[in-house]
């Protein structure tokens, strides 16, 4: 072969080996990470623990209320609304955004469709019994509410407790006995409903009462009725941040948060 034609067949070598690399470049890469699991995204980024971010939760509360829409079992747009809201608790806690394994049951059927219970949990061990945080995504009235978790949420990251946390968002107060049962010690157990945050009080209404395995409280923003006042209204902004600061403390206290000093 002349020396033009070996470097007219080398060029054309080129021209296919030059893909050929860059495709098995891109399967080696998909392969390491699909071997990494379900490590992706922030999960890997430590975080100090630190306050949530106020501007986070306004635009939660304001996404929630004015975006997603008015949510119910019954009609179509209802249905929407609902997905688009699972959608958006799942997002804003995913490795991407907040930097948690979200998980999910199986769901139930209703409506023709099925609906699942989303949450997240803390590194803490369940040696020393575990806190269960939920709200339902599926009332208007606990719009606020689900805004007031995803917060906790931030709240959360860098902090240890000597209990595990749960945040869970169920379609329906059913769901409790799901996100229960993926916990291995129930004899101390202790379960937070929030429900009616920012409905005119500056405060957080609490219920405690004796439950199987542990002990329940209501965290109510309100005794379950529309007030003149809530939090859609800028008057109000400062009474439901003190809301949310409040069910902090109290996930702090009954979940035994460590304090870790930096080196």
């Amino acid at each position: 072969m002349s020396e033009e034609g070996k470097k007219a067949w080398m060029w054309k070598v080129g021209i296919v080996a030059l893909p050929l690399g860059l495709a098995l470049s891109v399967a080696g890469a998909l392969i390491v990470k699909i071997k990494e699991g379900e490590k992706t995204g922030m999960e890997a980024v430590s975080y100090l623990a630190s306050d949530f971010e106020v501007a986070n939760l306004r635009d939660a509360a304001t996404k929630i209320h004015g975006l997603i829409g008015e949510r119910d079992f019954e009609t179509e747009a209802g249905q929407k609304a609902m997905q688009r809201m699972t959608s958006f608790v799942e997002g804003s806690l995913s490795s991407l955004n907040l930097g948690y394994q979200v998980k999910t049951d199986r769901g139930q059927a209703k409506e023709g469709r099925i609906w699942k219970n989303y949450w997240i949990d803390s590194d803490g061990s369940e040696k020393n019994g575990s806190l269960i945080v939920w709200t339902t995504y599926s009332r208007k009235e606990d719009s606020a509410s689900v805004a007031a978790l995803l917060s906790l949420a931030e709240w959360m990251r860098g902090r240890e407790f000597e209990r595990k946390v749960r945040i869970a968002f169920l379609w329906d107060e059913q769901g409790v006995s799901s996100v229960r049962e993926g916990l291995a010690q129930k004899k101390d157990q202790a379960i937070f409903a929030v429900s009616d945050l920012g409905q005119g009080r500056m405060s957080l209404k609490r219920v405690s009462y004796p439950l199987e395995g542990g002990t329940g409280y209501d965290f109510r923003g309100s005794d379950g009725e529309e007030t003149q006042s809530d939090w859609k209204m800028t008057a109000a902004w400062d009474a439901f941040e003190e809301q949310v600061r409040e069910l902090c403390q109290e996930v702090s206290e009954l979940a035994g948060e460590r304090v870790v000093f930096q080196k």
